[in-house]
């Protein structure tokens, strides 16, 4: 009779820290059910000291790291709670930035400069974005929000970081093809910052295209 006691705490208390975990705090157990498994838990016989502390003292979203760790749930939408989500979104950023980046090169270029963008482009725009953000409050983290289209043809953006509120970009992240006399032609990765009211072309780095034409951005066809 003990041991199956024993067994149906041992599950309550799953189905208690699991419904936190998995829902991040939308669905809390009530205060009752919290009482009740405390009451029924097997106590030591009298004289003994329990110097163990009981598993569950409140359950609220206080209680758990991973409620300050929510990841975004999706690009238009980001849940921020301490420093520890500014770098899980600075990592979401990234990791739809190489998407998006793709995405505007199109099945040609991407063929061609994927090596070299995710090499040398890359890491630069991660280290660029960290630092625009880094002094970032929480209630500004709660307005970021990341556009989704990058620009077809010859335009340049590929993503921008802006404020929901008030629609003011924070970061623009673009790519420009040059073509230097002699040299043919080269993809410039740059950005631009609400730091300095975005005046500044801020290189990131070149990737060299070749002496003919580069498709227009999204092309799927071979020119």
């Amino acid at each position: 009779m003990e041991g199956r006691m024993i067994v149906i705490q041992l599950m309550k208390r799953g189905i208690v820290i699991s419904s936190a975990l998995l829902t991040f705090g939308f669905l809390v157990p009530t205060t009752d059910f919290v009482r009740e498994v405390q009451a029924e838990t097997p106590q030591k016989a009298t004289g003994e000291t329990n110097s163990e502390k009981p598993l569950i003292y409140q359950v609220n979203e206080h209680s758990y790291d991973l409620f300050d760790e929510v990841l975004p749930a999706k690009t238009e939408q980001y849940i921020h709670r301490n420093v520890s989500s500014a770098d899980l979104l600075n990592n979401f950023f990234i990791k739809e930035a190489v998407k998006q980046s793709m995405m505007k090169f199109g099945t040609v270029i991407t063929e061609k400069i994927s090596g070299p963008f995710e090499d040398d482009i890359l890491p630069e725009l991660e280290y660029v974005l960290r630092e625009t953000t880094k002094t970032f409050s929480n209630e500004d983290w709660e307005k970021v929000k990341m556009s989704n289209t990058p620009s077809a043809g010859l335009g340049e953006k590929i993503f921008h970081l802006y404020n929901e509120e008030t629609g003011e970009d924070i970061f623009r992240f673009h790519v420009r093809r040059d073509q230097p006399p002699k040299q043919g032609y080269t993809f410039n990765f740059h950005y631009h910052t609400y730091l300095d009211q975005h005046e500044k072309h801020h290189t990131i780095g070149n990737i060299p295209w070749g002496k003919d034409m580069p498709p227009r951005w999204n092309s799927m066809i071979r020119v």
